[in-house]
């Protein structure tokens, strides 16, 4: 359904839905899926207490208490992302068809059957899967519309895949998990994931990291997050050939020379625009080579580039094996988790592959921390800081916005650092940027959302606290660096300031139009309302 909102005439509204199961409180927090297709997982998570996970449900608008996370502590510094590429992996087993393979890597909890078909929202698609043949040299994903129970399932798919998987071919599920940081100390529990598509708990290292102290924030820079005119899987550049023609017309660059430590992009279209070492710190994955059929499926970061036509890639390691000359490649976001703490400069970096990452001068191990990977930020930040990524938007010409840049508010006054990943071999820091509009403070129970989607994906939109005023939300434009008042809700807020976040942001999706929907949480109420933002 195409929008057809006329801009000052008609009046958004926030409308209410279902309220939450607990009151918002000191350091709970919510997070949700970005992926801007049906391949999303439909709840948003909310994590309340040591002993309680909620979700909204995003199609029924109901809630439900998903489990019991068994967090080491849930107060002000707690946190939460979601993380749609970290899930179980391995490899199939021998037997397979164009239809259905079973799993000789188990997975990490027994599945019931059927299980993986349906994600709990209105039972339309189950689980998305992706497997990488070594032999048919291709990478494909597909739905998951039957499974057997057990920890190796066999899976059956709602399409053909264009090759028979051979024995070995390894599967990713692309399910994702929520990531919970406690507050306090490091502790066993500290770094918790919760794997949606097998109800899997397990700890994650806490090697590297400090006490979460006041408030804390998560960017999640995943290579399933795109720009608002890609699909999961294209990247941050639309290629001009197609890959796994299947559910979408997928598309993806294809090389032009490569070498041991390089790959070489097109000379015209796709990346023959991009200008020196803008994807400086993002990762290559090779998504089809019949040529070398040995080389798909590979990551590899990018430790510098040349500009375009025909850039050439320089690996932070060597290829395995070497791609094809005319092998498919997608750039993408590098797979990590980006955290700011306060009371601290540090930009602690982990990486939640399983395999090693390096960028040419820092390795980061699987499930690992660094504190090194990126710079130190020009400051502290303090109470009611908030990450701003910019991955959804379309670069314009002069390359003035960037994917790369993820803005920050640090919390307290409402100073602006941004972080561009791709701005040095350690990222780049610059502080206290110039942006149009302002505000008293981002002090604390102040929270936000980015959207990518809707709006060219430009917008994160931004609660600041100010006790005993109507809920005043703002959004902050990524792409021209704007900060504005935007539609205010229709509650008054109350009490004392909470650290928290309240705010969540999905992609709707109607055939081919898809919008943002913009969920809140009142203070320290269980008041919850949805909104979508229009314009």
């Amino acid at each position: 359904m195409a929008n057809t909102f006329k801009k000052v005439i008609d009046r958004m509204m926030w409308a209410q839905v279902a309220p939450a199961p607990n009151a918002h409180a000191a350091g709970t927090s919510m997070c949700v899926d970005m992926r801007s297709d049906v391949s999303r997982h439909p709840f948003v998570f909310e994590l309340i207490s040591t002993t309680a996970l909620n979700r909204f449900n995003i199609i029924t608008k109901g809630w439900q208490l998903a489990i019991n996370p068994g967090a080491a502590a849930v107060a002000a510094s707690s946190t939460m992302c979601f993380v749609p590429s970290f899930a179980a992996v391995g490899t199939i087993a021998a037997g397979a068809t164009t239809t259905s393979f079973a799993l000789s890597t188990a997975l990490p909890t027994a599945v019931g059957l059927n299980m993986l078909a349906n994600r709990g929202g209105s039972g339309e698609y189950g689980f998305k899967i992706r497997l990488i043949d070594t032999t048919a040299g291709k990478t494909e994903e597909r739905f998951i519309v039957a499974n057997t129970a057990g920890t190796t399932p066999t899976i059956r798919v709602d399409n053909p895949f264009t090759f028979t998987p051979a024995s070995g071919a390894r599967y990713e599920l692309l399910s994702g998990r929520v990531i919970m940081l406690s507050s306090g100390a490091p502790a066993a529990a500290s770094w918790r994931s919760f794997e949606v598509a097998t109800n899997t708990l397990a700890n994650l290292s806490n090697t590297n990291l400090p006490t979460m102290a006041t408030d804390s924030a998560l960017l999640v820079i995943d290579e399933q997050y795109t720009p608002y005119n890609c699909e999961p899987g294209e990247g941050m550049v639309k290629g001009t050939s197609e890959y796994d023609n299947n559910f979408v017309s997928r598309k993806a660059l294809v090389a032009t020379a490569t070498a041991a430590g390089t790959i070489t992009g097109q000379s015209t279209g796709g990346d023959a625009v991009v200008v020196a070492n803008e994807y400086r710190n993002f990762q290559i994955r090779i998504v089809q080579d019949t040529g070398t059929p040995a080389a798909v499926g590979q990551r590899r970061l990018i430790a510098s580039h040349t500009a375009g036509a025909s850039p050439v890639y320089t690996l932070g390691t060597n290829w395995t094996t070497t791609p094809s000359s005319t092998a498919k490649f997608v750039i993408e976001q590098p797979n990590q988790i980006v955290l700011r703490t306060a009371a601290n400069t540090t930009t602690y970096t982990y990486n939640y592959t399983d395999a090693s990452q390096n960028n040419g001068t820092t390795t980061i191990a699987s499930n690992a921390w660094s504190t090194t990977y990126f710079g130190t930020a020009p400051a502290a930040n303090a109470a009611g800081n908030l990450w701003c990524p910019s991955f959804g938007i379309e670069v314009d010409v002069a390359r003035n916005a960037r994917h790369s840049f993820n803005y920050f508010f640090r919390g307290g006054a409402a100073t602006l650092d941004v972080l561009d990943i791709a701005g040095g071999t350690t990222g780049a820091w610059t502080g206290a940027i110039t942006y149009d509009g302002n505000v008293n403070a981002f002090g604390a129970g102040t929270c936000g959302a980015y959207a990518p989607y809707g709006q060219e994906g430009r917008f994160s939109y931004i609660n600041v606290y100010v006790a005993s005023q109507i809920s005043q939300i703002y959004r902050f434009d990524v792409k021209n660096r704007v900060f504005s008042p935007y539609t205010p809700t229709d509650f008054i807020q109350s009490g004392t300031a909470a650290i928290g976040g309240r705010m969540a942001a999905y992609a709707a999706i109607d055939g081919t139009d898809k919008y943002d929907v913009v969920l809140l949480q009142s203070h320290l109420s269980t008041i919850s309302q949805e909104l979508i933002p229009l314009v």
